[in-house]
């Protein structure tokens, strides 16, 4: 079994192209994509094929080593997970885990959340780690049609659908939470502003690409690392996605439509959060109250003067709340596209 050009991009993104050798987290020499060994050492520097080669030798000793620790029926995206897990942490602590012996019970889901036990370097959890785990759990539990799957070549027999969580994009899936808090308007198209649900998937990959444009990075976990250092780049990101974001809408399944309906149901159902609604409720105490001392209290007063006092109070007070609420009333009307020049549906 090999992994798929999914599993390679989601492994490439993970781990990052370096043509120059550098130390990772726990000061292992590192060159191309994550490739660690003697032939590594400081001051080295390869070109993108031989990045490419090392990658391939080193799939290839990965692939074999988990179709020899797994002896359960696993489908392509398990197999890609545990390849990545391994890539990024070595044969030997999979064969050694918790996770592995569940999953060879047969325990599926406990070895799926075995994955986020996986996050630390020495003594010290890391966010790239926490995100690289979740994502690498997203892809274990993604089901694959029967009829896409390939055996292992361990087993003797089919490898069968195992049912799990519906598919995501894995990274990112694991990505998506920084980027939503980097831009916030995200969170209006995805339903819970940290997830990637069945009917956004599309729209997640084109806020992938999008990204991956405006910053010109080689990936998305480089697009992510681009917009965190530089706020410049950053703000490019954003005005890719202001630009579109009615499309992004659309190919989520709203549409135009639908993003107006948000602004409309807002604005209709959750009354509450009209400028209008507050200061009705700042200025009617003050009404009241005014009314109130003016006609008891002003014993100086004459009665009709009371009454004019007491008159003009109530119409401007009153003239105040009913102009914020005819204003909020005509923002709706134009939300709702009454009064608003036509636009075109192309």
């Amino acid at each position: 079994m090999q992994v798929s050009s999914v599993g390679k991009e989601a492994i490439e993104g993970y781990e990052g192209l370096r043509l120059t050798a550098y130390q990772d987290s726990v000061g292992v020499w590192t060159i191309g994509y994550g490739h660690t060994g003697p032939d590594v050492h400081q001051e080295l520097t390869i070109t993108q094929d031989q990045a490419d080669q090392l990658m391939s030798a080193d799939l290839h000793k990965f692939e074999d080593g988990v179709t020899r620790l797994v002896r359960v029926p696993i489908n392509q995206n398990q197999f890609d997970a545990l390849v990545s897990f391994a890539y990024n942490l070595g044969l030997g602590s999979l064969g050694n885990s918790t996770l592995l012996r569940l999953l060879n019970s047969r325990d599926y889901q406990g070895a799926a959340d075995q994955f986020l036990k996986w996050t630390y370097a020495g003594h010290e959890q890391l966010p790239g780690l926490v995100k690289r785990r979740k994502a690498e759990r997203a892809m274990f539990l993604t089901s694959v049609s029967t009829t896409q799957e390939k055996p292992n070549a361990a087993l003797q027999h089919k490898a069968v659908d195992i049912p799990m969580e519906k598919p995501v994009l894995p990274v990112l899936a694991a990505l998506l939470p920084s980027i939503v808090s980097m831009i916030p308007s995200l969170a209006k198209i995805f339903t819970d502003g940290t997830s990637v649900q069945d009917r956004n998937i599309v729209v997640a990959q084109k806020v992938g690409d999008l990204l991956v444009q405006a910053t010109q990075a080689p990936n998305l976990q480089g697009a992510v690392e681009s917009m965190q250092a530089d706020p410049s780049v950053l703000q490019a990101a954003k005005k890719a996605v202001e630009t579109e974001f009615y499309s992004l809408i659309e190919a989520g399944g709203g549409g135009i439509t639908g993003a107006r309906q948000y602004n409309i149901e807002a604005s209709t159902n959750a009354f509450w959060k009209m400028p209008a609604f507050w200061i009705s409720l700042i200025l009617m105490p003050l009404l009241y109250g005014t009314v109130y001392l003016v006609l008891t209290g002003g014993q100086d007063f004459s009665g009709e003067l009371r009454a004019a006092i007491a008159s003009s109070v109530v119409t401007g007070i009153l003239g105040g709340v009913i102009g914020f609420w005819l204003g909020s009333s005509f923002t709706t009307s134009k939300s709702r596209g009454l009064g608003a020049e036509p636009t075109s549906n192309t």
